[in-house]
């Protein structure tokens, strides 16, 4: 990343004062992953490492943002929760081996991270990825092809793994916002 990429990413999570909502597809797939030690990737503000540490999880947030873990952080401080902040560029972090129950990969695409992130998985771990598609482009933000994946391509990023559940299509958000997205749940079995 860039040092005018991280730039932006620090203005725009000093500008939030909470975390904000979680994306309803991991709302959706929390119940189906065990619970224990989870690594949420790219966690800016952690609406999601919060999510997952309600739930029941102790979480490792990686983020390069130091304001959004600081947001995180005093959220996870105020409400007691189990989350460890880690402020690293994941293209050079080296992610520990079999450490992880659930990974949850979230509107962050590095298609090069993708096989450590499964390596970082437990036998029978789980890893959760929704970002969005090349449709996306069409509609709004991203529009950058490096950060949309094509039509079943997280499917084949996920291949040799147990896709517990798969999704493409355009998701209609409650407050009437849109976006394309690709989301799936795969188990790793090949331990």
């Amino acid at each position: 990343m860039s040092a005018i990429g991280k730039a932006e990413w620090e203005a725009r999570f000093r500008a939030r004062e909470s975390p904000g909502a979680p994306e309803p597809a991991v709302v959706e797939m929390m119940p189906l992953l065990a619970r224990g030690l989870a690594l949420d990737v790219a966690a800016g503000s952690g609406r999601h490492s919060l999510l997952l540490a309600r739930s029941g999880f102790r979480v490792v947030a990686i983020d390069y943002a130091e304001a959004g873990l600081r947001v995180m952080q005093a959220s996870a401080r105020a409400d007691r929760l189990a989350i460890w902040p880690i402020m690293a560029d994941l293209g050079n972090f080296p992610l520990p081996r079999q450490r992880f129950d659930a990974v949850l990969n979230v509107n962050f695409l590095d298609r090069a991270l993708v096989p450590r992130l499964i390596a970082s998985l437990k036998p029978a771990g789980a890893i959760f990825f929704d970002t969005f598609l090349v449709d996306q482009a069409e509609i709004g933000h991203p529009r950058n092809p490096d950060f949309l994946l094509r039509h079943y391509e997280l499917r084949e990023m996920l291949a040799g793994m147990e896709l517990a559940r798969y999704r493409e299509g355009l998701v209609t958000y409650l407050d009437g916002g849109r976006a394309w997205r690709a989301s799936a749940l795969a188990i790793r079995r090949d331990i």
